[in-house]
C-alpha cells in the first residue's frame, strides 16, 4: 500500500490541464513561463511530483520533500533511485541520470508506489 508524508510542497500555476488528463502523481518541472509542466525525460530539471489534479492556470501542488506517491512507467524495485520517462512516469534511474527519489515499494507500469523524495545524479558506470 502506497503512503504519503508531506514535509514541503511547492505551489505553482499549472501549465496545462492535468485534471482532464489525470496526471496526479506524475513527475514535474518548471517551464520557461514559471509554470508547472510534465518533466518529460530522465535528465529534465525535475522539481517534484504533482499531488493534485489542477486545470490549466490553477494551483499545482508539487511534493518537493517528504514521501509521495508516483505512477510507475516500468518495473521499479524497492530501493531503486527513480527518474522520469518520456511520459513523466517513474522509472529506475540509469548511470549518469538525474534522480528525484528512492522507491519505497516495488511496482510495475501503471502502478502507484511510494517514493522518498531525494535528488542527485547516478554515478557513471
Amino acid at each position: 500500500m502506497s503512503v504519503e508524508q508531506n514535509i514541503y510542497d511547492l505551489t505553482l500555476q499549472a501549465a496545462a490541464d492535468y485534471y482532464t488528463t489525470s496526471k496526479q502523481f506524475y513527475i514535474m518541472k518548471v517551464d520557461s513561463n514559471g509554470r508547472a509542466c510534465l518533466a518529460g525525460d530522465a535528465n529534465a530539471d525535475s522539481i517534484g511530483i504533482l499531488q493534485n489534479k489542477p486545470k490549466q492556470y490553477e494551483a499545482a501542488e508539487i511534493r518537493k520533500v517528504g514521501i509521495s506517491k508516483v505512477v510507475c512507467g516500468g518495473v521499479i524495485t524497492i530501493g531503486n533511485k527513480i527518474t522520469g520517462d518520456s511520459a513523466s512516469k517513474a522509472v529506475a534511474a540509469a548511470a549518469s541520470e538525474r534522480f528525484i527519489g528512492v522507491a519505497l515499494e516495488t511496482g510495475a507500469a501503471g502502478r502507484v508506489i511510494s517514493v522518498l523524495m531525494d535528488s542527485g545524479y547516478m554515478p557513471a558506470s
